[in-house]
C-alpha cells in the first residue's frame, strides 16, 4: 500500500468524484433532449437511444483493457490519456451533423469514460485498507449520486436556451478544467508497474480464471441486474413521461432530483450500516429486497387506469432501485477487488463489462415496442429483479462464507 498525506488523499477523492460525476453525466445530461434529437435528425428512437447503448458497450469493452493499460504505464499516465480523450470527443460532437458520427464519438467518450471507472478506484485501492476503500467507493459514487440530479435539469435548460449540442460543449469545458487539476496534483500509485503487457494467452488464462469463480458471477448478477433496471428507465423514460404523459422536458428532468436523494439515501445507509460492522452479506441482503419492493410497486399501478397514480407509483418504485443500487454497488466491487488481488483491477472490469452490457440489453429490450414504454419498462424491472432475488437466495450461505474469508 503507498502513503499518501490525508491532504493529497482528500484532493484525489475530490477529483476523482468530480471526473466520476463528469462522465456520468455524459448519459444524463442529454436524457431530456432525446426526442428532440429524433426530431432534428429525423431518426427513430431505436436509433438516437443508440448513443447511449454503444457509450454503454464501449464501456463495457474499455474496462477489460483499461486496469491491465494502468498496470503496465501507471495510473497518472492512463488517467490524463483517458480523461483527454473524453474531452476531445465531447468538443468534436459539437460540430458533427449525422447521428451516425455521432454514435462512433460516443465511444470514444465511452474510452475516457472506462478509464475513470477503473482507475479512480484502483488509485484508491493503492493507497486504503479495505473498510477506508469501502467508505472512499461510497463517496466516489457520490459523484454518480449528484449526475443524475444536476445533469438532466442542466442538460434540460441548455437544451432549450442554447439547443442540445451545448450539452457535450459543457461536458468538454468542464473535462478540460479537471484535466488540468489532474495535471496537477495527481500522483503515480502504482510503484511496482509491470515490465510488459501479459502475453494474449496469459491475459486469456486471467480472465478464465475470474470467470471460473462461482462467486465473482453470484455477485456480478446481484450487480448487474439493479444496473440493468436503471438503465431501461434511463432509454425509456424521456419518451413515457415527455411524449406518453405530456411532461415539458424541463419538468422531467426534475425527476432526476429524486433518483439522486434516493441514491444519497442509499449511499448513507450503507455507509452507516458499514460504521455499524454490519456485514458486507447483511448490506447486500437489504439492497435486494429494496430492488424487489421497487418492481412490484411500478408493477401495481398496470392494474389501474388513473393518470397520477400511475405516474407517482412508476417514480417511487423507481427510487427504491437507485437506494439498492447504492447500497450494492460499492460492497460488490470492492470485494471483488481484494479478493482477486493481482488480478483485481480485471475482477473488476469484467464485473463492470458485463453489468454495461446488461444495461445496453436492457435499453435494447425497452425499445422494441416503443407503442408501450410502460409495459416494456415493467416487464424488464421485474425480470431483472426476479434474477438477483433468485440468486441472492439460492446463494445466501456461499455469500455468507465468502464474506467471512
Amino acid at each position: 500500500m503507498v502513503y499518501l498525506s490525508d491532504k493529497l488523499k482528500r484532493q484525489l477523492l475530490f477529483v476523482m468524484t468530480a471526473l466520476v460525476l463528469l462522465t456520468a453525466a455524459a448519459t444524463d445530461i442529454n436524457i431530456s433532449s432525446l426526442p428532440q434529437m429524433v426530431s432534428d435528425f429525423h431518426s427513430t428512437p431505436a436509433t438516437v437511444n443508440m448513443t447511449i447503448s454503444v457509450y454503454n458497450l464501449g464501456i463495457a469493452f474499455g474496462v477489460l483493457f483499461v486496469g491491465e493499460i494502468s498496470n503496465r504505464f501507471g495510473r497518472r499516465k492512463v488517467s490524463l490519456y483517458g480523461v483527454a480523450c473524453f474531452v476531445i470527443a465531447s468538443f468534436v460532437i459539437v460540430f458533427t451533423p449525422s447521428i451516425y458520427a455521432i454514435i462512433f464519438l460516443r465511444l470514444l467518450q465511452a474510452f475516457g469514460t472506462a478509464v475513470v471507472m477503473i482507475v479512480s478506484r484502483l488509485i484508491l485501492k493503492d493507497c486504503m485498507d479495505e473498510r477506508d476503500q469501502i467508505r472512499s467507493n461510497g463517496i466516489l459514487l457520490i459523484g454518480l449520486m449528484i449526475s443524475p440530479a444536476i445533469a438532466p435539469i442542466l442538460g434540460a435548460y441548455l437544451a432549450k436556451y442554447f439547443g442540445w449540442r451545448s450539452c457535450f460543449t459543457f461536458s468538454g469545458v468542464v473535462g478540460l478544467a479537471l484535466l488540468s487539476y489532474c495535471w496537477k496534483i495527481l500522483p503515480e500509485t502504482n510503484v511496482s508497474p509491470l515490465p510488459k503487457f501479459s502475453n494474449l494467452t496469459s491475459y486469456v488464462t486471467q480472465y478464465k480464471n475470474i470467470m471460473q469463480s462461482r462467486m465473482f458471477w453470484v455477485l456480478t448478477i446481484i450487480y448487474t441486474a439493479g444496473f440493468g433496471t436503471y438503465f431501461a428507465f434511463i432509454g425509456v423514460s424521456s419518451y413515457l413521461y415527455i411524449n406518453h404523459w405530456h411532461f415539458a422536458p424541463t419538468s422531467y428532468s426534475y425527476l432526476y432530483i429524486g433518483l439522486a436523494a434516493a441514491y444519497f439515501v442509499g449511499n448513507t445507509w450503507m455507509m452507516h450500516m458499514n460504521k455499524q460492522h454490519k456485514t458486507p452479506q447483511q448490506m447486500i441482503a437489504v439492497g435486494i429486497y429494496s430492488t424487489m419492493i421497487g418492481a412490484i410497486i411500478m408493477l401495481t399501478p398496470t392494474f389501474f387506469n388513473q393518470h397520477l397514480f400511475l405516474v407517482f407509483m412508476v417514480t417511487i418504485g423507481v427510487l427504491f432501485m437507485r437506494v439498492a443500487n447504492a447500497i450494492i454497488n460499492p460492497i460488490v466491487q470492492v470485494r471483488l477487488m481484494n479478493h482477486f488481488q493481482q488480478q483485481g483491477a480485471n475482477a473488476l472490469g469484467l464485473n463492470i463489462s458485463i453489468s454495461f452490457i446488461a444495461a445496453s440489453f436492457a435499453i435494447w429490450l425497452v425499445t422494441l415496442f416503443p407503442v408501450f414504454p410502460l409495459a416494456s419498462l415493467v416487464v424488464v424491472s421485474l425480470i431483472f429483479s426476479l434474477i438477483s432475488v433468485i440468486i441472492y437466495i439460492s446463494n445466501v450461505k456461499q455469500i455468507m462464507q465468502y464474506f467471512c474469508r
